[in-house]
């Protein structure tokens, strides 16, 4: 007969071989989703100030300013008419953001965030903006952007 000790370990490896198993389940199930939607964005004007910058040694800096147009479809029926969501049981929300690579003569490459947004499961999943300024400042260190 086995004692308390046996039979505890063996439930134990049992469970911890169950809990294996669901978690390569649940892994599985969205593994292999495709998680991307025709978005389509759009610049409707590009403007170039050149302004006080008080963050820096007091030089002039450029300053962008950005309209653009972004519509996309989180929920959208694909071609072969499937229903094709991005949200699933493990997506609570998703985080948007929209960024502009540039480069300059002192910097190769550039990076800076125009947009950003937050959309949580249960909101429009239709995402239509029309000519949105940039929420973030622009700046370049100093001219030439």
């Amino acid at each position: 007969m086995n004692t308390v000790l046996t039979r505890a370990n063996s439930l134990f490896a049992f469970s911890l071989s169950v809990m294996a198993a669901l978690t390569f389940g649940c892994f599985i199930t969205t593994a292999f989703k495709e998680r991307s939607v025709p978005v389509s964005i759009a610049v409707s004007r590009v403007m170039l100030k050149n302004v006080e910058d008080f963050t820096g040694p007091g030089e002039r800096s450029d300053l962008g300013i950005i309209s653009f147009d972004i519509n996309a479809d989180i929920l959208y029926i694909k071609f072969d008419t499937k229903i094709h969501c991005i949200f699933d049981w493990n997506v609570k929300q998703l985080f948007l953001y929209l960024s502009a690579e540039y480069s300059t003569k002192n910097n190769a490459l550039n990076q800076v965030v125009l947009w950003d947004k937050i959309i949580l499961r249960g909101d429009n999943p239709k995402l239509v903006l029309k000519d949105m300024k940039s929420k973030y400042f622009f700046f370049d260190d100093g001219n030439g952007l």
